[in-house]
Parts: structure tokens; C-alpha cells; sequence
């Protein structure tokens, strides 16, 4: 089935994204930023002495708390899963065999319902665009632990070019199954206080644990599947491919349910299903209203939102 997509790519100026030019990446190589491999903690006493309104010890607490199932999941970012099967009580020989689908659209269907009970918000299906994977960044099929490799690059003990790994897809990977996690709307209306920055640490923890409840299960199958969080491949555009919303001017995912309100993860795999198509309507309402609307602009203490009226093409 031939799927109208509703964007045109500029093959011409258009380049595959490196994944060390994300934001969080420049940090530990662009010396140019005042946060040049910067840890988190660097100011966190600084502001518990100041006794803000939340930035007091008591937000610190709930923030770090919160990232506790991220910390403790390193492997629900890693291309090959729970690889290790610790204290594996099922066995494994009865996953081996390619479980045999009789009914692509009934079991697409059951394959989100499954996403959905494992804590996905939302969830959609698209081919894969090889186009939205990143040209290099983490090899992730040889880390088990990208936090640690993170780390290791602040703290100046690792070389920056673990970060320029060409990045390819196991062969067969043909599906990417895209899920959003909403945050928790009371605490993402306090920003940029703490309790903000809790809700976001609370999706990363729920993501680790959906991804790799969604990961196992697909394995289980007999197929496979490549867990990511914002590694391997650009979400925003696998998220509007897959029918979840529209890119916004704040350059964030917009979702009809949730608004920006999201954190996006994805699984790759060479599982059959069904691919959905993006939501054209919703996207061109949200094309209409960002066009006219400047309020993310305007509420942006660091300009760092176009004004421009009209979608522009920047390669920096």
C-alpha cells in the first residue's frame, strides 16, 4: 500500500543526523559550551543551601529517585536485550522457532495491546526510513551500558569517538514499533523547577521498562529486537511516520492526546506487522496553528525557537 507522507525531503541538502549533535552529546565534545562535560551534580548543594521553592533537597530527592529503574535497566537500551537470562525460569528453546502469525492485522492489533499493557501511552508502527537513522554515534550492538560509556566521556576517561560509530540495523529489521510515555502533566507544569525534571527522569524509567518488556516479548517470538531510547535513529520523525502526532514549532513531537507532553522510545524489528499511516489532518492543523502562534517563542527565556513563519532549512 503506497503511504502519502506528508513532508518532502530535500535529498540534495539533506544529511542523515550524527547522533553527537544532540544537545545532551555536545556537551561532553564541544568545548565551546559553558557545560563542557559538566555532571548534573556540579550545582545541586548550590541550590539546596538557596532553599528555593523547587530546588530544595526535598525536589532533589524526588528527581534522583525517579530515575531509578533507568539506572537499574541498563540493558533495556541495548540492542541485544537481557542477553545474560539471570535466573531464567522459563527456559528459552521454545522462543527459538519464529512464532507463526496467521492474521497480519489481528496481530498488529495485539502486538500494540501488548506494548500498551507493558505502559506505553501510545503506540504506532512504521517501515523503516533508513534515512532517520543516525549516520554514526554509539555502536549499541557492542555497549551494554550507555550511561556508563556517557560517564566515561565527562569524566574525561573515554574518547569522544566511541560517539562516531557507524550506526546499520541488524539485517532484516524492516519495522520500527514507535511508543510514546506521557509525563505527568501537574509536575511538567512546574518548570523549569525540579518537580518538572522528575517527571521526565519517571518517563525514562517507565521507558526502560517497556522497552525491554516490549523487546523480550518480540524475542520470545523468535524475532528481533533493537530496544532504543533517543539512540540509533531520530524519533521525532519514526513518531510522525508511525501516526502519532505532528512536529510543532518547539521542534518537539505534538500529539493529539498529549500535546508535547511525551518522551518517544522504539523497538526495530523484523517482525511482521502492519504499518499505520501518519495522521496528514492532524499534522496539517498543527502546521496551520505553529504558523500563526508564537507563544513557545515568546515564553523562551533563550531565543532558542525560530519566529520565522515558515518551516526553514539550517545545516549548522
Amino acid at each position: 500500500m503506497m503511504i502519502n507522507k506528508p513532508y518532502e525531503i530535500d535529498d540534495i541538502n539533506y544529511q542523515r543526523f550524527d547522533e553527537k549533535n544532540h544537545m545532551i552529546f555536545r556537551s561532553m565534545w564541544d568545548k565551546s559550551l559553558p557545560t563542557y562535560r559538566q555532571m548534573f551534580f556540579t550545582n545541586i548543594e548550590k541550590h539546596i543551601k538557596s532553599n528555593k521553592d523547587g530546588y530544595t533537597r526535598f525536589d532533589f530527592a524526588f528527581v534522583k529517585a525517579a530515575w531509578t529503574v533507568y539506572k537499574k535497566f541498563p540493558f533495556a537500551f541495548a540492542w541485544k536485550g537481557d542477553s545474560l537470562h539471570l535466573g531464567d525460569f522459563y527456559g528459552t528453546n521454545w522462543t527459538k522457532p519464529k512464532f507463526q502469525i496467521e492474521n497480519l492485522t489481528d496481530f498488529t492489533h495485539k502486538v500494540k495491546k501488548a506494548a500498551k499493557f507493558y505502559g506505553a501511552s501510545l503506540v504506532g508502527i512504521t517501515d523503516v526510513d533508513e534515512r532517520w537513522i543516525y549516520r554514526t554515534g554509539f555502536n549499541m550492538q557492542g555497549l551494554s551500558s550507555k550511561k556508563m560509556q556517557k560517564g566515561g566521556i565527562r569524566a574525561g576517561e573515554k574518547e569522544d569517538s566511541i560517539l562516531k560509530s557507524a550506526i546499520e540495523l541488524p539485517d532484516g529489521i524492516k519495522n520500527a514499533i514507535v511508543m510514546a510515555i506521557e509525563m505527568n502533566p501537574e509536575a511538567i507544569s512546574t518548570a523549569p523547577l525540579q518537580p518538572a525534571a522528575a517527571a521526565a527522569a519517571n518517563a525514562y524509567s517507565r521507558m526502560a521498562f517497556t522497552l525491554s518488556c516490549v523487546g523480550e516479548f518480540i524475542r520470545n517470538l523468535g524475532y528481533q529486537a533493537v530496544q532504543c531510547g533517543n539512540d540509533t535513529a531520530l524519533s521525532i520523525p519514526l513518531a510522525v511516520d508511525a501516526g502519532l502526532g505532528a512536529l510543532g514549532r518547539l521542534g518537539l513531537l505534538i500529539t493529539p492526546e498529549y500535546g508535547p507532553r511525551v518522551r518517544i522510545c522504539k523497538v526495530f524489528t523484523d517482525l511482521p506487522l502492519e504499518s499505520d499511516q501518519s495522521n496528514n489532518e492532524f499534522i496539517n492543523k498543527v502546521n496551520e496553528t505553529c504558523k500563526n502562534c508564537f507563544k513557545c517563542a515568546e515564553e523562551c527565556e533563550n531565543q532558542a525557537i525560530t519566529t520565522d513563519k515558515e518551516p526553514t532549512f539550517f545545516q549548522g
